[in-house]
């Protein structure tokens, strides 16, 4: 009698249990992630070789456009390469990846370039993240001592 009682509470219980779980597989610097940032990575840099600003915005993540208004955008990039020159190459020094699938899925990817410039060497970082099963560039940050001169 008392395990006809205590069945559904059981049932309830292992429901409740197994709807809470998360299922979710992280990957860290995974190879493949990095060609799939650097796509977009390469693109983006392409745009900037090419001083085509206004055709970056596709490839911009919707965090980046809120903080950051086109024509603030294209000052920036402009007078980057006002003091720092023309881009002649780009290297990729490093970078970083965290891939989650399953539940709670995200991905985030950070590359970092050693970029030659016309008048400066500067060191570059994109950030990139997953955004509606797209990479889109969530950041674009440059490092260079001719940006003080």
């Amino acid at each position: 009698m008392k395990n006809k009682f205590y069945a559904p509470f059981y049932l309830l219980f292992l429901l409740f249990s197994l709807s809470s779980c998360n299922f979710n597989s992280t990957y860290l610097n995974r190879e493949e992630d990095k060609k799939d940032a650097e796509k977009v990575s390469d693109q983006f840099y392409a745009l900037l070789e090419q001083k085509d600003f206004k055709k970056l915005s596709p490839l911009l993540s919707n965090q980046f456009k809120a903080v950051t208004s086109t024509p603030k955008l294209n000052d920036y990039l402009t007078g980057i390469v006002n003091k720092l020159g023309e881009i002649k190459s780009k290297k990729l020094d490093h970078w970083e990846s965290k891939v989650i699938r399953g539940s709670n899925a995200s991905s985030n990817y950070v590359l970092y370039y050693i970029v030659e410039r016309v008048k400066f060497q500067s060191k570059e970082t994109v950030t990139l993240t997953g955004e509606n099963n797209q990479i889109k560039v969530l950041g674009y940050n440059v490092n260079s001592e001719g940006l003080f001169k």
